[in-house]
């Protein structure tokens, strides 16, 4: 049999051209074609290469949102995809996941340029193990195990985000260990009804895993203290993408006072940042607060029973005083869940039926998804992006 050559006429057409041409094919069809000849491979395989077919899928391919539910179930498809523009359809068959993934069970802990990172084990024993995954690819990278630390019985909380360093071109997961303990202030009758909750009485591991040098690597920067708890409300996956991840802290046990905790994957230190002032006297109880990214900048969506949606955008990173409202979604006047902004800006939310759609503020057009009444509720968000990018550190870099 014959072997595999490129044609005579492409294999003499400047690189500079070829690339323009490999840019606009998809991401399974180019790892193929690294197998037929060494130029190819080697131009393929480029970081300038990956970068470029990256940020050309991300602004000319049509956008797709991949759910994944809270709970994967072998008899349940662990995501359905949906094109933003008729959210009302779900596409079948679109990409898979390896079968370890799908029958599992798994969590999703983010997404970055095409890249997801799940995880899955026991919350009794918060064992649990970490993959990135690359669907475009069908690569499924296993990470080495974390570290834990010795606590007795008492009930630790592993906390995940994966985020992308920018400065580095590296892909990382933190990691959050933290002990707990039962609120002071819980109704005893609450108490003995099964519903369980638990504060944070000590953050004392942090743990970050670096793509590039494949291992784990303990840090002395611990997650602030003074935080009671994570207000655990990042659906939609779109932070990380700048070598920043944020949380919504409490600064109280009663759930009521709130700050904003930012941690810089490229110097792994933490720092703290105020919610606008608008915000930070009201009763989190009437009022529900999201954090998010849109048009590339961090935001917070401050919904009101009755009362709409604002739409706050911190315009210069780190400064308190450049927060300014960009939105007031005054249409949305019932009691709706505020999920964060898409890749393409558009708001995505939960209205009063249980139903999911997006709302795209320039248009001024809601678009409603198809109803998922079969399978369980949403866990994350993910933009669908057809991506070069492997998951695996190089030998140069596993070598250090």
């Amino acid at each position: 049999m014959a072997s595999l050559q490129p044609p005579a006429t492409i294999e003499k057409l400047p690189s500079d051209v070829l690339s323009n041409i490999f840019v606009r094919l998809l991401a399974k069809q180019l790892a193929q074609m690294r197998c037929v000849s060494k130029p190819w491979n080697a131009l393929l395989t480029q970081s300038s290469f990956v970068k470029s077919h990256l940020d050309h899928s991300i602004r000319n391919n049509d956008a797709i949102l991949l759910f994944f539910y809270e709970v994967f179930k072998s008899f349940f498809e662990p995501f359905s995809a949906h094109p933003s523009k008729s959210p009302d359809l779900e596409l079948t068959d679109f990409i898979k996941l390896p079968g370890n993934l799908r029958s599992d069970g798994a969590s999703v802990a983010g997404s970055v340029n095409g890249l997801i990172c799940l995880y899955h084990g026991s919350r009794r024993t918060s064992r649990y193990v970490v993959h990135i995954c690359n669907p475009s690819l069908s690569r499924v990278l296993t990470l080495p195990p974390y570290s834990m630390p010795s606590c007795g019985n008492d009930p630790i909380r592993i906390l995940f985000r994966f985020g992308f360093d920018p400065k580095s071109d590296d892909y990382k997961v933190i990691k959050i260990a933290s002990l707990l303990r039962p609120p002071s202030f819980l109704d005893p009758m609450l108490a003995g009804s099964g519903i369980i909750f638990f504060l944070v009485k000590k953050w004392f591991q942090v743990e970050v895993y670096s793509m590039k040098k494949g291992s784990w690597k303990l840090i002395t920067p611990r997650f602030p203290s003074h935080i009671t708890d994570i207000c655990r409300q990042d659906e939609v996956c779109v932070d990380g993408h700048d070598g920043l991840l944020h949380w919504l802290g409490f600064l109280d046990e009663k759930w009521e006072l709130q700050t904003i905790v930012a941690f810089d994957l490229g110097v792994e230190t933490f720092r703290e940042m105020p919610l606008p002032d608008s915000l930070l006297h009201h009763n989190v109880s009437n009022r529900m607060n999201v954090l998010g990214v849109l048009t590339g900048k961090l935001c917070v969506m401050s919904c009101v029973k009755d009362g709409g949606c604002e739409v706050w955008v911190m315009d210069e990173y780190g400064m308190s005083e450049s927060w300014v409202k960009h939105h007031v979604f005054s249409q949305f006047s019932g009691d709706i869940n505020p999920y964060g902004f898409t890749l393409r800006n558009e708001f995505f939310f939960e209205a009063e039926n249980d139903s999911l759609a997006l709302f795209d503020p320039i248009a001024d057009k809601v678009k409603r998804f198809k109803t998922i009444g079969r399978r369980l509720s949403v866990g994350k968000v993910v933009d669908y992006v057809d991506s070069l990018v492997w998951v695996a550190p190089s030998e140069r870099e596993k070598g250090k």
